[in-house]
Order: structure tokens, then sequence, then C-alpha cells
């Protein structure tokens, strides 16, 4: 009977030990943020996005426990999509060390015309009159939703 509760702890110790430790924010800004221990498989990722909406541009920082379908590697990589009248540019960091999220990346710089262009469809009348310039890192057309983005 003594022996139960060492082994219980010791148990304990060792399924924790392995656990990453990710920052996570704590409110809509990131202005703080809290350590949380992530699932099994997990990494941690820290991103700041650039969004732009008619004309309204906003900053957001994110910070938590990323799975592997978000973060396939580890470093640093920017991300974008460009629907024409909304658009969001993202530098996004994983990583796998404890707290290793800790810091928030610059803004991402705004990205100029690359040369690639996308249909743009009025969905209300099906008809694709106009094209979008694709920028930056954006090097494909998705024709769903007729818009540029990066993969």
């Amino acid at each position: 009977m003594k022996l139960i509760l060492p082994l219980i702890l010791l148990w304990t110790l060792s399924t924790t030990a392995g656990a990453l430790q990710c920052q996570t924010c704590t409110d809509q800004t990131c202005s703080s943020t809290a350590p949380n221990t992530c699932s099994t498989g997990m990494m941690c990722i820290t991103a700041t996005i650039l969004a732009l909406s008619s004309g309204t541009q906003v900053t957001q920082i994110y910070k938590a426990c990323a799975p592997s379908s978000l973060c396939p590697s580890t470093g640093t990589q920017t991300f974008s999509v460009n629907l024409g009248f909304q658009k969001a540019l993202a530098s996004a960091m994983c990583c796998k060390t404890d707290n290793c999220n800790s810091k928030t990346l610059a803004h991402p710089a705004p990205q100029s015309n690359n040369g690639r262009v996308c249909n743009v469809c009025d969905p209300s009348t099906s008809q694709c009159t106009s094209t979008l310039q694709c920028q930056g890192v954006e090097n494909q057309c998705l024709q769903s939703v007729n818009c540029c983005f990066a993969v």
C-alpha cells in the first residue's frame, strides 16, 4: 500500500514531463498571455495577421498550441489571401520548445503586385468581367470564390 502513492506520483510526473508549454493569448488584443500545456503532437504558433476589409485595416496577434495540419514544420512562413474586397496577410512561426512563441512577430510588410491575375466574378450575376492582381506570395487562384492565395 505504501508503494502505490510513490508509483502514482512517478507516473503523473512522467506523463506530463514531455508536454509542450506554449503561450496563449488571454484577451482579444493578445496584450497578455498565459502558459498552456499542449496535447501530444502539437506545436506552438505565433502569428501576426494584417487584415483589410472595406478600407479598414486591422492587426491581430495569435498565440496558441497548433496541430500539425496548421504547423507542418518549424520556422516562419507568410500566408496571404485576397478576395478583392477583403484580404489578409499573415506572418506565422511554428516551433517545438517550451514557450518558444512568447515573442510577437513583426507586422507583415505590405506586398506588391506579382504579375499573376485571377478572374473576379460577381456572385449575384455570375459574370466574370474583371481581374484581381495577386500580390507577394499569392501564386494560385481559387475558382470557387475567385481569389488569389498562397500555398
